[in-house]
């Protein structure tokens, strides 16, 4: 941990936040690292737990650390906020964050629709569609698994498209179809079994979970989504109105 500043008049709780602040930042301290404890700060710094815990507090606040119960206070993730008052993708929605973003296609198959995927895309029971599945990363840490499902018939040749660190809908408009909005239901829910595996959590670590059905201009339903974002990284912006 890096010593305290010296400034005179600077209050003990502020040097000792602002040089726990330092460590996070220039990466001393790692996203879901545990810190010492209040007894192991107070000894270093040679102050009381209140103190360290007025710190400590602080930055709980600001979002860079938070405490798991029983177990001890961590280096919080960076959180990616997706801004639902636009349509955006998630390259999009990055690079005006400054985040660094990658994605990986875990599998590309070509099925009959289940039943709600073929419901939404307006499809005959049993459709054929395109079902690709990517893992998303935001600064090297997976941070969404992405089961899309897209209809067979409109975009047959996508099988074939390099679909790794590309988003669906710039690939889409190749084969005619130019994304205008979606429609989508969200849900906290458990991560369990492979999506917790993937995600690199748990299971029953808390998940933000996302159906979403994606149209083009001319209201074709294009796209139908399942997506299960990890809960301590990713939040959402919406705008109301009264």
């Amino acid at each position: 941990m890096s010593s305290i500043l010296t400034t005179e008049g600077v209050p003990l709780y502020v040097k000792i936040r602002e040089g726990i602040r330092s460590d996070i930042l220039q990466g001393r301290l790692q996203p879901g690292q545990k810190i010492p404890s209040e007894e192991e700060l107070a000894e270093q710094y040679r102050v009381s737990r209140m103190t360290v815990r007025q710190g400590i507090l602080d930055l709980i606040k600001e979002g860079l650390l938070h405490r798991k119960r029983g177990v001890g206070t961590f280096v919080s993730y960076p959180h990616f906020d997706r801004d639902h008052t636009r349509l955006t993708n998630f390259f999009e929605s990055a690079r005006e964050q400054g985040i660094e973003a990658s994605s990986v296609v875990l599998k590309i198959e070509i099925l009959a629709a289940p039943e709600k995927v073929a419901k939404h895309l307006r499809l005959e029971p049993g459709g054929s569609v395109i079902c690709i599945r990517t893992l998303r990363y935001v600064n090297h840490t997976p941070v969404t698994v992405h089961d899309s499902y897209l209809p067979h018939r409109l975009f047959a040749g996508i099988i074939h498209e390099e679909l790794e660190n590309v988003h669906l809908w710039d690939v889409m408009e190749k084969y005619g179809f130019q994304v205008k909005r979606a429609l989508q239901k969200l849900e906290a829910k458990p991560a369990a079994g492979e999506i917790a595996k993937l995600l690199g959590v748990k299971p029953g670590y808390p998940i933000l979970y996302k159906e979403r059905t994606v149209f083009s201009t001319d209201g074709t339903p294009v796209e139908f989504t399942y997506c299960y974002n990890r809960g301590d990284m990713y939040s959402l912006t919406v705008a109301m109105e009264r």
